[in-house]
């Protein structure tokens, strides 16, 4: 009786732990190629120098920061196959995907999405559906 509690626990704690992180890397990922830098006009040309100048090192900072959770998404998948097993790779890319759609719907509001103020399309139903029957897949990859 005790095993079943202990690996209910650790399938909850795994569970978890990829579902933040798996979040965390989309959502940096997703952030970076969806990126458009402002267009500011100015009435001074010195000033609108400036600006152009920052506007290029920011594109450049854009560019390493989508970079750097790209690489990173790659040794995380490459860790979960490694020490673990491929179930828990496929649970990582399912969270990923299955958050994408509040993730786009949040980029394009600029509000997070919530119970009093949800998504309102199916899809996105349906992906939080799949997102806690997630759990079954850890569930097994685990054991």
């Amino acid at each position: 009786m005790i095993d079943i509690v202990i690996d209910i626990i650790k399938t909850l704690v795994a569970w978890i732990i990829l579902n933040k992180i798996s979040i965390n890397l989309i959502g940096l990922i997703v952030r970076g190629l969806l990126w458009s830098p402002p267009s500011i006009d100015t009435p001074n040309v010195a000033l609108q120098e400036y600006v152009d100048k920052t506007l290029q090192s920011d594109r450049k900072a854009n560019f390493i920061m989508t970079l750097v959770p790209i690489i990173l998404a790659g040794v995380y998948f490459f860790v979960l196959y490694r020490y673990w097993n491929i179930g828990l790779v496929i649970a990582g890319g399912l969270f990923m995907v299955l958050y994408l759609p509040d993730l786009l719907w949040e980029i394009k509001t600029g509000e997070k999405a919530t119970q009093r103020n949800p998504p309102i399309f199916s899809v996105s139903t349906m992906c939080n559906m799949l997102f806690f029957l997630s759990i079954i897949l850890v569930w097994y990859s685990i054991m």
